[in-house]
């Protein structure tokens, strides 16, 4: 739980028997901040006075109570000065002198000059006096920010005035004054007087009243949800009162007070405060009231303001509010503290500021630098956008070698290569740097650059953490066209298929690196890369089963890529050649028809020729025709006449016989066997001639059935 949160349960451990010490454990108050009203002696604030919780980093602790001030950082306005100084302050440190004028620092109720512990003291006992303290080096703001300090506002007459003003700006401003006094308390616009420049909340500790409504043109150019509930124009004495952001006569509009309608009251309302904040006397010491303000790291963060009134219930929390604008990334401060037809004396005491959230070591917060964080219009590609880095030291020890290291700003420069330890007035430096905005940068509506810091602490290397800062930009187009196509659309087992992937910059900034890929798991399952890729421009290699390619393309250029698969003879795989190109290019898109986004995808179908119908069995032995059986008649019969018919060619009929006289040649007997034989001899010759061609023709009828089919 974050302290501003903790804060809003304090009341019920104050109510307890034991609420001093309770509350003094809970928020680790240091000697003094608890302690009841009136004490009899004065004693320097300890170093660690504040309210802070554990875990957070201490950014400043200036007490006020010595004879200087270090820090150069703290730049007093007007009638300000220091209680304790007898003598001006030497060269290097705050120019917070001594209080010795008699004219304007030393009417009396005033602390005795030259005495220690002493104060800052803002304003003496007089009339129309206007002090102030400015602390023109920033915080970090990314941790929030926690501030303690101790007031004392006290007089001799019944009601006094003004009140003491504690304000916060943007920390990129050159903090060099204050805003407007009286009852604007050097925060808010008054009249024609401009408030103070970058303010982003005032805190109006506001004895007198008058910061809690719009009169003297406080709050010009408010909207009516921010406009203050106080329309009579009068004051509401003893409140605490928030105004938000603001710019010279503009601005600075109420936010919240610690007010109630009251019909009573002149003003019609009444403040709400468990206690004073100013006392009546001499003595200082009653008077004292310690502050606490905290502001949560949120974008829009939340305040919160506890006080106590020094009557021994401790802390007291009085307001929480939601800030209306975004939070600065660094903050600077300011006191400011006047008088008018009404006097007191104000002084201050026991400063430190820390943040809500505890930081790294070394922290980091970098920004878009002044003028460059008020432009107007986006920056172009060419232009300088110049960067603040505030780097700061939360540990106990120095730091050195300390160096910041941004890719894109290579002239980084920084007073010092040293921190001190946390608090001090060396803690924190920073650096600057600028970057020329090139066409790769303009991609987008807005150019965002990251930097960290880097130190040395003993042998130990100190990184911080990373720290970013955006500018608008105006954006060129940045378009790659991406097409693909496959040829053929279809394929069989051995054949070869061939894509063309074409990308095109179409935009108009020049592509360093276009970048794209193709995923390739959906081919080569069914097939086997045999050529390529080839590009002609960049760089193409597989790597596993991804093509990737990359390359620079300036507007209009393109790369066309190809390369060959073969498809597996046979095909084991799902038969189909599917694949996707993608690109991780801004402005990438596929300008395949009918397929506008990515990726751009291509599917070839593998058709596995289905077998032809078996051939039917054929008998590849014709039988032969019988040979007819030899005549037991001794008389010579007539040859018959065979026709035999092959195919479609020509009948072949054999001749008649010759007639054979038994007689010429000798007996019945002889005739039989020579006749017989010879009429057996030539029907087995042509019956053994039709029995080889029948033997041929099928032969040739098996062969041709048996033949492989060719493709379609």
């Amino acid at each position: 739980m974050r302290k501003y949160e903790r804060l809003l349960h304090v009341p019920a451990v104050a109510a307890t028997a034991c609420a001093g010490t309770a509350l003094g454990l809970l928020l680790t108050t240091a000697s003094g901040v608890a302690q009841s009203a009136g004490p009899t002696s004065d004693a320097a604030p300890a170093a660690s006075s504040s309210a802070r919780a554990l875990g957070e980093s201490v950014l400043l602790d200036e007490t006020f109570t010595g004879t200087s001030v270090a820090d150069p950082g703290f730049v007093p306005l007007d009638t300000a000065c220091l209680t304790g100084a007898s003598a001006e302050p030497p060269a290097g440190q705050s120019q917070t002198g001594p209080c010795d004028d008699p004219a304007s620092q030393m009417t009396p109720p005033v602390p005795t000059p030259g005495q220690t512990p002493g104060w800052l003291q803002l304003t003496d006992q007089d009339y129309y006096r206007v002090g102030g303290m400015l602390y023109n080096r920033p915080l970090p703001g990314n941790g929030g920010l926690d501030v303690t300090f101790e007031q004392y506002q006290y007089g001799t007459g019944d009601a006094g005035a003004d009140g003491i003003g504690f304000f916060l700006v943007d920390g990129s401003v050159d903090l060099t004054k204050a805003g407007a006094n009286g009852g604007s308390l050097g925060y808010a616009q008054r009249n024609l007087e401009p408030g103070v420049d970058g303010g982003y909340l005032g805190v109006g500790l506001d004895a007198y009243g008058n910061f809690a409504n719009d009169a003297e043109l406080r709050g010009n150019g408010c909207p009516d949800g921010q406009k203050s509930p106080v329309t009579s124009g009068l004051p509401v004495p003893d409140t605490v009162t928030l105004r938000g952001p603001g710019q010279g006569d503009d601005g600075y509009c109420f936010l919240d007070s610690t007010i109630e309608a009251d019909a009573t009251q002149s003003s019609g309302f009444r403040s709400t405060l468990p206690g004073s904040l100013r006392e009546k006397g001499t003595d200082p010491l009653p008077a004292k009231r310690t502050v606490h303000i905290t502001v949560s790291p949120d974008t829009r963060p939340t305040v919160n303001v506890a006080i106590d009134f020094n009557d021994g219930a401790g802390f007291q929390p009085v307001l929480s509010t939601r800030m209306t604008a975004d939070a600065p990334p660094t903050y600077k401060f300011g006191f400011s503290g006047s008088t008018g037809g009404s006097i007191d004396t104000h002084l201050i005491r026991a400063l430190e500021a820390s943040s809500v959230d505890e930081l790294d070591q070394l922290n980091l917060v970098k920004t878009v630098a002044p003028p460059d964080n008020a432009a107007t219009e986006p920056f172009e590609a060419g232009d300088t956008v110049h960067y603040q880095f505030l780097v700061t030291n939360t540990g106990t020890s120095e730091l050195t070698d300390v160096h910041v290291e941004d890719p894109s700003v290579t002239d980084a420069t920084c007073p010092s290569t040293t921190l001190g330890p946390m608090g001090s007035a060396t803690s924190s430096m920073v650096c600057e740097g600028t970057h020329v905005l090139t066409e790769a940068d303009v991609v987008n509506d807005t150019f965002t650059n990251t930097a960290t810091a880097q130190g040395t602490a003993g042998d130990n290397e100190v990184t911080s953490n990373e720290s970013s800062a955006s500018v608008p930009v105006d954006k060129l187009d940045q378009v790659l066209d991406i097409s693909k196509t496959a040829a053929p659309t279809e394929a069989e087992p051995g054949d070869a298929v061939t894509y063309t992937v074409t990308a095109t910059n179409s935009g108009e900034t020049t592509l360093s690196p276009a970048h794209l890929t193709d995923t390739l798991s959906g081919v080569l399952d069914d097939a086997s890369l045999t050529t390529g890729p080839t590009a002609t421009t960049g760089t193409a290699q597989v790597n596993g089963e991804t093509l990737d390619w990359s390359g620079e393309l300036a507007p209009g250029a393109s790369v066309t890529l190809t390369y060959t698969v073969t498809v597996d003879d046979p095909d084991g795989g799902d038969a189909v050649l599917r694949n996707a190109v993608t690109s991780d290019t801004p402005g990438a898109r596929c300008t395949t028809e009918g397929a506008p986004e990515l990726p751009c995808t291509t599917e070839v179908p593998v058709t596995n020729p289905s077998p032809g119908p078996s051939p039917s069995p054929t008998d590849d032995c014709p039988t032969p025709t019988p040979t007819p059986s030899p005549s037991d008649s001794t008389s010579p019969s007539p040859k018959p006449t065979h026709t035999h018919t092959h195919g479609p060619g020509p009948s072949w009929t054999p001749g008649p016989d010759p007639t054979h006289d038994g007689g010429h040649h000798g007996g019945g007997g002889g005739h039989d066997g020579g006749g017989g034989m010879a009429d057996t001899g030539s029907a087995a010759t042509g019956a053994g001639i039709a029995a080889v061609l029948l033997l041929l023709a099928g032969i040739v009828t098996v062969r041709m059935k048996s033949r492989p089919r060719g493709r379609h």
